[in-house]
């Protein structure tokens, strides 16, 4: 059984994408929105008073399987500077959704998900006392890694999709919650995800991370598939400056991802590496991105099902041409998302855990 990124002419031309050019109607509804899949719309917001804001639409919750029905379901989570964890969801009927298929424009209700690169992104959630308002300027164009999908089996049958759609935004929030409201500025992200089969079904895990470092951006991603795929790698590392793509490189032959200092956690037994590093090499030099774990932001632990990591931790990136070296560092969160065995560890309940990009 195989497990690779689609990046030959025929995956382009199977799922109508153009290898330069990345069209509206691809962050539009992708699936049949019904049985046999699952997709989402996410944003987040690193706002200036220490908190974080994340919402995600889909088409049906993440811990129920694809099989199940059109289920809307809006999740909203705001971590405040201290900590604090504050988490509204929303399941609504089928008929509350609807979705374009040539652009973002989802309503699930009252909760409303639009725009595009051109012109940003505005996000509206009210669940029970919380009403957001975000607004995304895009200051980092979209980026598809290859055709953006990771296929499985002998005859390509399943797939997960990933699309960062704004990998960096200036942000705009206004938040009330209480009845009381505040206005916050801060950095923002948007990405796009849908597929046809349970992650838990296909990978052993994955990795993802995302940072902002002065006028320098980073996302990666670095699927590891389960073992009767060979515990196949898809890593994809993108790094940008002030708007402009530096480098952009997916798959195991342009990409050279490492888990490093390899430990068992202590709550769920999940093997985590305390370093992550990834690189690439292209006509300009050797980039490194290499995140280090400092202390645990959140965990989820889902029993046989898999468990949920948030990291907090230092990020690096370093270009190296012609032997030297410019090094740029920061703070970041990044994320583990755990399908493999392990030793029996926390709760038993079994559910396909949620699979976004939680804070």
């Amino acid at each position: 059984m195989r497990a690779s990124i689609g990046d030959r002419p025929e995956h382009y031309e199977r799922l109508g994408l153009a290898p330069d050019r990345i069209q509206p109607w691809e962050n539009g509804l992708r699936t049949g929105a019904a049985d046999g899949t699952w997709e989402w719309w996410y944003c987040d917001a690193h706002l200036d008073d220490g908190s974080t804001l994340t919402v995600e639409f889909h088409t049906k919750p993440p811990y129920v399987s694809p099989a199940s029905p059109l289920t809307p379901f809006v999740l909203l989570t705001l971590t405040l500077a201290d900590g604090t964890r504050i988490d509204k969801a929303a399941t609504l009927e089928p008929e509350a959704f609807r979705a374009s298929a040539e652009r973002c424009d989802v309503t699930i209700g009252i909760n409303t998900f639009k725009g595009g690169p051109a012109d940003g992104f505005a996000v509206h959630v009210e669940i029970e006392d919380v009403v957001a308002d975000i607004r995304l300027t895009p200051e980092v164009g979209p980026w598809r890694p290859a055709t953006g999908h990771v296929f499985f089996g002998a005859d390509e049958e399943h797939y997960i999709a990933w699309l960062p759609v704004a990998a960096r935004n200036a942000a705009r929030v206004e938040l009330t919650r209480d009845g009381h409201t505040v206005h916050l500025d801060g950095l923002g992200y948007h990405d796009h995800n849908w597929g046809n089969i349970a992650p838990r079904k296909v990978l052993d895990h994955w990795y993802w991370g995302r940072a902002c470092m002065g006028d320098h951006t980073v996302v990666t991603l670095n699927f590891v598939a389960g073992e009767m795929y060979d515990n196949a790698r898809v890593p994809a590392l993108l790094v940008a400056r002030s708007g402009e793509q530096l480098i952009s490189a997916v798959g195991a032959g342009d990409v050279v991802s490492a888990e490093d200092d390899v430990m068992t956690h202590a709550h769920t037994a999940v093997p985590f590496a305390k370093r992550l590093r990834y690189q690439a090499v292209d006509a300009s030099g050797r980039y490194t991105v290499t995140f280090g774990h400092r202390s645990d932001a959140f965990t989820l632990d889902f029993g046989r099902a898999g468990a949920y990591h948030r990291f907090l931790g230092e990020v690096a990136v370093e270009h190296t041409r012609d032997g030297h070296t410019d090094r740029v560092e920061g703070r970041t969160l990044w994320e583990l998302l755990y399908f493999g065995s392990r030793p029996a560890a926390g709760g038993s309940e079994e559910r396909m855990p949620l699979i976004g990009h939680q804070a």
